[in-house]
């Protein structure tokens, strides 16, 4: 209750000070969802497609992948578009623009990232809290299978075996790639 106090007495400043210009108030939803339509406009007809979007108040974070890795001339591109785009506003007076692929370790978060990663390992949390680590075998835009090995001791034996789970995506909670770095002597 004290940190929406704090905030509303913060904006209510802002708004004294600089008017209907602050950046807290310019970009509300209807901005957001502009920028992911100029975003989709760009990318439509082509193999890319939107990641993530993250937005500060003095900074805009896009993120975009493609089957085959994004490369450093197609985020050049779409920074391009979008600044040409976003340059009759007063938008650009106030953020900073970042467009760059999701990174290897950042968690998945749309069903094109899967397809790429068929054949990988990864840990998956679904929404109950259960961590399983496993290799992605297929992807669908419904959902993914995994294949986890399993093992125990039995009578002092060891016994291994593989356990399929299929899971929608809204059963995800999160889902990233186990990095292995083994290196051949």
């Amino acid at each position: 209750m004290i940190i929406k106090r704090l905030y509303c007495v913060y904006l209510w400043r802002e708004i004294a000070m600089r008017g209907l210009k602050s950046p807290l108030l310019r970009l509300g939803k209807m901005d957001k969802n502009h920028i992911k339509a100029l975003i989709e406009q760009q990318l439509k007809g082509t193999d890319q497609f939107l990641v993530d979007m993250k937005f500060s108040p003095n900074r805009l974070a896009i993120f975009i992948d493609k089957p085959s890795g994004i490369l450093l001339d197609e985020c050049s591109a779409l920074h391009r578009f979008l600044v040409q785009e976003l340059e009759t506003t007063d938008f650009l007076e106030t953020h900073d623009i970042e467009i760059s692929s999701p990174g290897m370790d950042s968690p998945l978060m749309v069903p094109q990232q899967y397809l790429r990663r068929i054949g990988r390992e990864m840990k998956v949390v679904d929404q109950d809290g259960r961590e399983i680590k496993g290799a992605l075998t297929a992807a669908n835009d419904e959902g993914i299978e995994l294949k986890e090995i399993v093992s125990r001791k039995e009578n002092k034996k060891k016994i291994v075996t593989e356990v399929m789970h299929t899971l929608k995506y809204e059963a995800i909670r999160e889902a990233k790639l186990i990095l292995n770095f083994k290196f051949i002597k």
